[in-house]
């Protein structure tokens, strides 16, 4: 069953000029709730009302203060509406914090409103009149350019039934907000009660809230769970986007979570000290914002101080815009797409705003055609671009389906919709993991291509070598890269017949040790000294001062015999040959037949050799399995049943 519509319907205007007058008209509800705001009769924080229009749709008003002292207040309930009522006193007309009020709504994108002539009992029609026609040209060009303007009174009730059956028509055309996407509420009110405990109030601008969900808290890095839930002032078990919401918090004190916290799915979202923006300054800013500015940045119901990076240029001139990093003094969790304000240090005007990009991005250093070129990409409206960039920032190592969902907010199965035409196309590969993880397409053609010459060079220097040890080539190339990158390219270049992999050696397909005639016969040479010593091998240094030949060309074909197991180095570093070892392993199993433990006296009498090659021989088969250590003794394990 789906919940009822239900609209966020945000006041503007300057301060006296009725706005708390006329929700409490509306609703019959006063959004005045402090003692210091009822005294003096003007309000200073964001208060709350609600009313069911007569079509069914809820819709829940966050009044907001108009006095120029409280716009930071102002602008942590604005954040999260979906219209606008912006009240002009038809006694006053347009006022200083009806422009600042008005130039916020147009920052943040609010797509619809009503402008209400406020106290029209207070005037003559035809001053009424006028300040119709100031108020048009005043909003003239922008999204209020042709919405209904409608006089009302508070007092006497007048134009209010007219309001309403606006508010009906306008919330017809608000887009309901997805179920799906990731949770988030703005926490723009806490408060503790008595026996339940910690409570929070804000508008889920996105995603569900259950009773009993666990949520994190950032940017604390706390989390709690859902106690109990309110919507409409009324108790339910799910809260869904776009609804005024209360939470009851269980497992964190009352008055740990403030404004401006944020309230989300746990492990998802990471607070980031930087954030790459698109930054527009208003034509009515006094001044240019120059670069690294420090400004008051807001943004949901935070607000915190920053620093301007321009991209371009010293400064950015009243009517600019620009592509800007903001470096915040303390962290953020946003995400790309959200909107923000930023306000002048001192004195605390509003100077302009813009859109997140990147949530979590490299700090820029200078401006650069690269540069440029990715605040572009992450600028640009289509998502598969976006998405497209944030992979081939990623580089070498990929980003996964998670990684993916902490910078854009998409779920796995939205990302893998958005990356399927780029997948046809080479543009992204995807490596199949339990999280699928994906690399920009050059980036993985620049690997693959990077495999190939260093294998190639490889046998250009080591010619009679069976192939590139595979963990040193992992170092080698791909020490900064996710470990499923390199398994899953030497899989590919296998599978497309480029490479291939035997034991723990990389190698060309082509690959091929071709020896000489008498090379072939210095190796058989070298491979009997090993043979005929069974149990008592020679070293290296042995071997070669009993043979004709360079050293140099001796080690060369040592280790190809290692390469391809004719000879086995084990713990100590001392090297057998290969049948030697399973010579001895026979003998272990026929002396079990006789008994299973055996210690390395009866050992070195079993294999004939010295207490020195004795011990290491031994770990070796507890390696292989052949044995397994007991105290003093070794169990000689039986023998693997082969079908």
């Amino acid at each position: 069953m789906s919940p009822p519509r239900q609209i966020v319907v945000g006041t503007a205007g300057h301060i006296d000029h009725g706005k708390s007058a006329l929700v409490r008209a509306l609703t019959g509800t006063d959004p005045d709730r402090l003692k210091e705001e009822k005294e003096r009769g003007i309000t200073i924080d964001i208060g709350f009302a609600n009313l069911v229009l007569d079509d069914g749709t809820r819709a829940g008003f966050v009044d907001v203060p108009g006095h120029e002292r409280f716009v930071k207040n102002m602008l942590a309930g604005v954040g999260g509406i979906d219209l606008v009522l912006l009240v002009i006193a038809a006694d006053e007309s347009i006022k200083p914090q009806t422009r600042e009020h008005f130039d916020i709504c147009r920052l943040l994108r609010i797509p619809h409103g009503i402008i209400v002539l406020s106290k029209s009992d207070l005037v003559e029609p035809d001053i009424l009149d006028l300040v119709r026609l100031e108020a048009r040209e005043f909003v003239a060009g922008s999204f209020l350019d042709s919405a209904p303007i409608i006089a009302a009174s508070s007092r006497t009730g007048a134009g209010l039934a007219d309001l309403k059956a606006a508010l009906r028509d306008l919330a017809a055309l608000v887009p309901q907000r997805p179920a799906l996407g990731l949770t988030r509420l703005p926490v723009d009110r806490s408060f503790s009660i008595k026996g339940f405990g910690s409570v929070v109030t804000g508008t889920l601008i996105a995603g569900t809230i259950r009773e009993g969900d666990d949520l994190a808290i950032l940017p604390r890095a706390t989390t709690a769970r859902v106690r109990g839930l309110e919507v409409f002032n009324k108790p339910t078990q799910v809260a869904y986007p776009g609804q005024r919401t209360a939470v009851n918090l269980q497992g964190v004190e009352a008055g740990a979570v403030e404004r401006g916290h944020l309230l989300t799915a746990p492990g998802i979202l990471e607070p980031s000290y930087l954030l790459d923006v698109t930054l527009e300054v208003l034509r009515s800013s006094e001044a240019p914002l120059k670069d690294m500015s420090r400004v008051r940045f807001h943004h949901g119901t935070l607000e915190a101080m920053a620093r301007v990076k321009l991209l371009e240029g010293a400064a950015t001139s009243p009517g600019g815009s620009g592509f800007a990093q903001l470096r915040l003094e303390s962290p953020v969790a946003a995400l790309p797409g959200d909107r923000f304000i930023v306000r002048r240090y001192s004195p605390p005007i509003t100077i302009g705003g813009g859109t997140i990009l990147h949530n979590r991005p490299p700090k820029l250093r200078r401006s650069s055609a690269g540069a440029r070129q990715r605040f572009e990409r992450l600028a640009d409206p289509a998502p598969a671009i976006r998405l497209r960039a944030l992979v081939q920032e990623a580089g070498a190592s990929g980003i996964d389906a998670h990684g993916l969902r902490s910078l854009t907010g998409l779920d796995a199965q939205e990302s893998a919709r958005l990356m399927e035409p780029m997948l046809r196309e080479g543009d992204v590969v995807a490596l199949p993991a339990a999280v699928v993880r994906y690399v920009a397409g050059d980036v993985w053609r620049e690997q693959a291509q990077g495999t190939v010459a260093a294998l190639g060079a490889f046998h250009a220097r080591e010619p009679l070598k069976e192939g590139f040890p595979r963990e040193e080539l992992r170092t080698r190339l791909f020490a900064r890269t996710h470990p499923d990158v390199f398994k899953f390219l030497l899989t590919e270049l296998s599978r497309a017949g480029t490479i291939r992999m035997e034991k723990d050696r990389v190698a060309m397909a082509s690959h091929r040790i071709a020896l000489t005639p008498k090379e072939a016969a210095l190796m058989e040479q070298i491979e009997s000294r090993f043979a005929t010593a069974g149990s008592n091998p020679p070293d290296l240094d042995e071997v070669t001062a009993a043979l004709r030949a360079e050293p140099s060309q001796i080690e060369r074909l040592f280790h190809l015999l290692l390469g391809r197991g004719r000879l086995v180095r084990i713990p100590d570093g001392k090297v057998f040959h290969a049948q030697a070892l399973e010579d001895l392993k026979r003998r272990l199993w026929e002396q079990r037949a006789r008994s299973p433990l055996i210690d390395i006296s009866e050992f070195k009498e079993l294999s004939g050799t010295s207490r020195k090659n004795a011990i290491p021989l031994l770990e070796h088969f507890d390696q292989s399995r052949v044995t397994r250590r007991e105290g003093n003794k070794r169990l000689i394990l039986p023998p693997p049943v082969i079908d």
